[in-house]
């Protein structure tokens, strides 16, 4: 459960239970005969019966509550932000399939090794996207058609490192490779 929809059911929570507490304290109160105790709610029935629904503030209620449901359905709609890259399951096997997952930095780490293990390669930075993965290697070398030749070279370790870990599906490799 992602954070935003934790707070947001908390205070949903709070409001529900200080509703609730309201509505008791109320009701033993008009049972014992003192009134409105801490919400004059009579002046609420009041207003709301003397109130069409065609007025402008019933209007402005119903417009912000429509636009606070639907930002609350986008929120709930959106897809998550990727945590996991499922590996596939081996068909060959007759066990039941079981759910392995390897973490984004996990992935990270694992295509970092291996085009930091490329020979020319002096950094490399991995960004693991939900269909991408980013590699910006940095290298000495100055002469151009080394560095197409090194940035080939990382693209398939990157490649075979993906391949590897045997994902479900694999994401596309991007490199670039800088010279400093």
């Amino acid at each position: 459960m992602r954070v935003f929809n934790r707070l947001l059911a908390t205070l949903l929570c709070l409001a529900l239970v200080a509703g609730g507490v309201l509505v008791i304290v109320e009701v033993i109160a008009e049972l014992v005969g003192r009134g409105p105790a801490i919400w004059d709610w009579r002046a609420a029935q009041r207003w709301a019966e003397s109130t069409s629904w065609q007025d402008v503030v019933v209007r402005i209620v119903c417009v912000a509550l429509l636009v606070v449901g639907l930002v609350l359905l986008a929120a709930e709609v959106k897809r998550p932000r990727l945590r996991r890259l499922r590996a596939a399951h081996d068909p060959d096997t007759d066990a039941r399939p079981v759910d392995t997952a390897y973490t984004r930095r996990g992935v990270t780490a694992a295509v970092r090794a291996a085009v930091a293990e490329v020979d020319g390669v002096h950094t490399a930075r991995v960004k693991v996207k939900r269909r991408r993965v980013k590699v910006a290697a940095t290298t000495r070398i100055d002469d151009k058609a080394a560095v197409r030749r090194l940035k080939e070279s990382a693209v398939e370790a990157a490649r075979s490192s993906l391949h590897r870990l045997h994902l479900r599906s694999t994401p596309s490799v991007r490199v670039r490779v800088r010279s400093t």
